[in-house]
């Protein structure tokens, strides 16, 4: 590059440096460097004052830093999730930490947090109807769990997910209701993504004594596994080894 377009280059670089000094409120110690010793003056600015700040800034990078933080200390995220709910108290913050009891299996705690947090304004609000009939399943109530699933299908149904469905046939077999569960799981084995329900499908019918219904449906597992993309495969593990296990040969 010819002297006069160098020259042109460090004072573009330069003023571009010194600028953003000026507008981020940084010490104006740094314009010293950045005027005596362009490229390396500009250099260091750049690596010390403003690349720290770019990564902090950094969704990505905190999320790692969050995730990370979380692996070295596990305890950190709860309690800060707790502090946050004590402090705020809102619908939200509830639902959050209330999330996270249920990851440490305190189901009882996650019950009363979403029972909260139903209160007021929030009384029909399906996330949070949705995890109070999971916590509530979680805790073995299958009773309490099968009344907060229809009053979500009530109140919202778009939010009566595959996911609300196969929970809300869990909830009446869990109650010994299985005639009504067995109508919910064939409603919904066709369209579920995924082998868990026709995994659980096929569990019930054992128990309800079925075994021919069942093998069949372990059969249906084993083969879709065949030739299924990796991911997958990965994905439905668990079911799949349920099938396998109990799949007479």
């Amino acid at each position: 590059m010819p002297l006069y377009g160098l020259g042109i280059l460090t004072f573009l670089v330069q003023f571009a440096c010194a600028a953003h000094v000026v507008r981020t409120d940084r010490p104006w110690l740094w314009i010293i460097p950045i005027v005596l010793l362009p490229w390396i003056g500009c250099a260091t600015y750049l690596l010390v004052a403003v690349l720290p700040d770019a990564v902090r800034a950094s969704r990505p990078i905190r999320r790692m830093s969050h995730d990370a933080a979380s692996i070295a200390d596990p305890g950190t995220s709860y309690r800060r999730k707790k502090r946050d709910m004590e402090t705020i108290g809102s619908a939200q913050t509830k639902r959050v930490f209330a999330e996270e009891c249920i990851k440490r299996g305190q189901f009882q705690e996650a019950i009363d947090l979403y029972t909260s947090a139903l209160e007021g304004a929030h009384s029909e609000d399906p996330a949070l109807l949705h995890g109070l009939a999971r916590a509530r399943l979680l805790a073995s109530d299958g009773a309490g769990a099968q009344a907060a699933f229809e009053s979500l299908k009530s109140i919202s149904p778009a939010d009566f997910t595959a996911d609300a469905r196969l929970d809300l046939a869990r909830a009446l077999a869990l109650q010994g209701k299985n005639d009504e569960a067995k109508a919910q799981y064939e409603l919904l084995v066709p369209t579920y993504p995924g082998e868990e329900a026709r995994c659980r499908y096929a569990l019930l019918l054992l128990q309800m004594g079925d075994a021919g219904g069942a093998q069949r449906l372990f059969r249906e597992i084993v083969d879709s596994m065949r030739g299924a993309p990796g991911y997958y495969r990965r994905r439905q593990r668990e079911w799949l080894n349920i099938a396998k296990r109990d799949l007479r040969r």
